[in-house]
């Protein structure tokens, strides 16, 4: 046990304190392969920072090596990768070992939310979060916000950041805590403010959860996952789909012309889709769904096609969305996308040879419209609260049926 505890510690402190001359020579390396590939792969790596600005960028950050931990390399690599300006354009970390501390945050009206957490801090459901080692979080968040990956506009931004703030290196990297094991979180609960020490690690059952999204009232027809079905009412005549991941386009099909086949069977005439928290795939496996719906002639295709969006409607999702609205003639009901309808999206990877981890880039330049917004934004737009996590209540997905008038 006393030798697991030094090791422990040995390897936090490689975290915590400098490179290595090796680790220094290596990362070199790796920031040549970084800004080499970037600018070969990348359709247009300079839309926002100029190439000039960029090389300058890199030889900095490779002249001050020996000074950084890793904590820190990691943070500037993803500030500058944010700097190239386009959401699928990142440094996610995937591959990295981090730990986390036990709560996962979303952002609603401004404040950010414990929405799970693990059973032994349950009372933390539902609480704001105030403050981490004394610092308050609204300087946190925009510490955050300049470096977070699949960040496009405000909306995606907020769902990042909520994500990767409970990351300890990056917290530790950042200069919010020195200790990567353990930090003061300060919470808010009504007018009750506390402090609660939590302890970070790589990995946490979230038993304790809220969640708002409710379509229970729906019987399941046929299903792929708990993230691709669909359902009906009882009546057969109101369809919905939930389409909170993407499949590959030969099993989209095989559910696709199930969907049509219940549709005409039942005549049905209203239709729901789901993107909500939707983070994006292959488009055009929307494309096939919506190839095989417009064969249903019994929907409602004048104000009987309902499309579900939210802030992390991204990617692929928000192309989808944009495209349903005009193939579908559906109206968008809930929050803005976390994409540009207008910007840089089909990602590809490649992987740093000695760190061995993946840096993103964007491989095509679409225009699914032409208004220039910042967003795909809805027909109806219906926030969310933190009354409707705790009361698992959906009011977007009630506005919808309250317009089909379902009783």
């Amino acid at each position: 046990m006393r030798f697991y505890l030094s090791f422990l510690l040995l390897v936090i402190s490689l975290q915590c304190f400098g490179l290595t001359d090796l680790e220094v020579q290596n990362w070199k390396d790796d920031l040549n392969f970084y800004s080499q590939n970037m600018s070969k792969k990348h359709i247009d790596p300079y839309h926002t920072i100029s190439k000039r600005e960029f090389q300058t960028e890199i030889t900095h950050l490779k002249s001050k090596l020996s000074t950084l931990t890793k904590n820190q390399l990691l943070v500037e690599l993803m500030k500058l990768t944010h700097k190239i300006g386009d959401g699928h354009t990142s440094f996610p970390l995937w591959g990295a070992d981090l730990k986390s501390f036990p709560i996962q945050l979303t952002m609603l009206k401004g404040k950010l939310y414990v929405i799970k957490t693990t059973d032994n801090y349950k009372h933390l459901l539902g609480a704001t979060l105030e403050k981490i080692n004394g610092i308050n979080i609204e300087k946190i968040y925009h510490l955050f916000s300049k470096l977070t990956p699949f960040s496009e506009n405000q909306y995606s931004t907020q769902v990042r950041v909520a994500q990767y703030i409970p990351k300890a290196e990056l917290l530790n990297g950042l200069g919010i805590i020195d200790d990567v094991l353990k930090a003061r979180f300060t919470f808010n609960i009504g007018e009750k403010q506390f402090e609660q020490q939590l302890a970070s690690q790589h990995s946490h059952e979230y038993n304790a959860y809220l969640e708002y999204q409710n379509n229970a009232l729906f019987s399941v027809e046929k299903k792929l996952n708990d993230n691709i079905w669909f359902g009906s009412l009882n009546d057969k005549k109101v369809v919905y789909f939930k389409f909170r991941r993407y499949t590959s386009i030969s099993k989209m099909e095989s559910l696709g012309e199930d969907l049509l086949s219940f549709i005409n069977e039942n005549k049905s005439e209203k239709l729901i889709i789901d993107l909500r928290d939707n983070y994006g795939g292959d488009y055009f496996v929307g494309l096939k769904l919506a190839q095989l719906l417009v064969l249903a002639d019994s929907i409602d295709w004048k104000s009987g096609v309902y499309v579900l969006i939210d802030n992390a409607t991204f990617s692929a999702s928000m192309s989808n969305a944009a495209q349903f609205s005009q193939l579908l003639n559906a109206k968008l009901i809930g929050e803005p996308t976390g994409a540009k309808p207008s910007g840089y999206q089909d990602m590809g990877q490649f992987i740093l040879p000695n760190a061995n981890l993946e840096v993103t880039y964007s491989k095509r330049l679409y225009h699914f419209t032409s208004d220039g917004k910042d967003a795909l934004y809805p027909n109806v737009h219906i926030e969310v609260s933190i009354d409707d996590y705790i009361s698992k209540n959906d009011p977007q997905l009630k506005w919808i049926l309250n317009d089909i008038d379902v009783n």
